[in-house]
């Protein structure tokens, strides 16, 4: 019965940043804790492909989480091998009761093609419901884009009571260094879709129709709010190679006027 109260909240988002730029940054899971506001931290569990024969990783401090994370990316085609069917232990902050709480995922999806990259995650305790979260990132042609980026970033624009400062600060911090946006960059495409399906006892104690108005208003905002942490993350990686070119280029310049 339940599994005919199973609904799905799409979201999309264009991000000013190459598809590695993002991939690496949703791909790289130790480093959840140092990219997302609320993230406190990430454990893989023992015995998962992710980290060899028995081994756990551990990252909770924002400031050191690169130090922490031992799970090496490689080329694209061996991921899988490391993070199909690996499990984390993630614990993260509610934006709305300021509490924590633990997710136990799996790794249950992970595609590399030459036209998109998915990463899916399941888990059966989260926010009330089993549900599963399915991140695909595709290249975009930067040309068609327009510069306006308020109708082009999200169709999430929804913000909402105290959240609503907070996603404001979020945007700020990766929007000073766009205008125009996509002006001679990369850019891409990712989807974000959660599928739950609530727990019988939240359906009986709430009714059917406050439990998942409840779930998708829950789940709405936290995708809101972690979109907005990969888009601030991965434009200001990008802007970081983009600038350390400039500078490379620079003193190639330098070097050939010096040697004339």
């Amino acid at each position: 019965m339940l599994e005919r109260l199973q609904f799905s909240i799409p979201i999309t988002i264009t991000i000013a940043a190459p598809v590695d730029v993002v991939w690496d940054a949703i791909s790289d899971i130790p480093s959840y804790s140092s990219i997302l506001s609320s993230c406190v931290s990430v454990e893989c569990q023992p015995n998962t492909s992710a980290v060899g024969k028995g081994g756990t990783v551990k990252s909770s401090n924002k400031s050191n989480a690169t130090n922490n994370k031992s799970v090496s990316k490689g080329p694209l085609e061996e991921q899988p091998t490391r993070l199909l069917g690996s499990r984390w232990k993630i614990t993260r902050i509610s934006v709305l009761e300021n509490q924590t709480y633990e997710a136990p995922l799996t790794i249950t999806q992970h595609s590399v093609t030459d036209t998109s990259r998915i990463l899916t995650f399941s888990t059966y305790e989260m926010l009330g419901s089993t549900c599963s979260l399915k991140l695909t990132v595709e290249k975009l042609d930067a040309s068609l884009l327009n510069e306006d980026s308020s109708t082009n970033r999200s169709n999430s624009n929804r913000g909402s009571g105290s959240n609503s400062e907070r996603r404001d600060s979020a945007g700020s911090a990766s929007s000073s260094t766009k205008k125009p946006m996509f002006e001679g960059k990369e850019a891409c495409q990712l989807t974000a879709i959660m599928t739950m399906i609530p727990y019988q006892f939240f359906v009986k104690l709430l009714g059917v129709m406050c439990c998942l108005c409840l779930l998708k208003w829950r789940a709405r905002i936290a995708m809101e709010c972690d979109l907005e942490d990969v888009t601030a993350y991965c434009e200001g990686k990008y802007e970081e190679q983009l600038n350390a070119e400039k500078i490379e280029e620079g003193g190639g310049e330098d070097n050939d006027l010096g040697k004339g």
